[in-house]
């Protein structure tokens, strides 16, 4: 039996939502965080992708043959998991050395704006490219 497996890998900012799974621009289903889907597909070449909301993934190209299995990872944009807690760290570090020690550090602020910022791409000008879908490779 050919079978397409989607794995969503499990991140924080994108915890309470789930993917739209797309096959060929044909809504196949959707997938929570940290889960594992399988399809069972006709052999043939095809077009996959994610949605969330407004943004969504690339389109990836993959050829699955009879009897053969696809193993499919989507996830959140790069470094989504790391950027905003960092960001949020610096600016309560930021407030805590200047209330508690009156020492002037304006300088992260803009290392804490790049935190926000950077996710700010992804939702605009990046809606393309927010999910990340990859072929994985065993």
């Amino acid at each position: 039996m050919t079978k397409l497996i989607i794995t969503r890998t499990s991140e924080w900012n994108n915890k309470a939502r789930k993917f739209g799974l797309y096959l060929n621009d044909k809504k196949i289903g959707t997938i929570e965080d940290g889960e594992k889907k399988e399809f069972e597909i006709e052999p043939g070449i095809y077009k996959i992708n994610g949605k969330i909301d407004w943004c969504k993934s690339p389109k990836i190209e993959f050829d699955i043959t009879e009897n053969e299995s696809k193993e499919i990872e989507i996830s959140g944009f790069k470094y989504g998991n790391i950027i905003m807690p960092i960001g949020l760290g610096i600016m309560l570090f930021f407030f805590l050395i200047k209330f508690l020690f009156k020492i002037e550090s304006n300088f992260l602020i803009l290392l804490g704006g790049i935190g926000f910022l950077y996710p700010l791409y992804y939702i605009t000008l990046g809606k393309n490219k927010y999910l990340s879908i990859r072929e994985k490779i065993d």
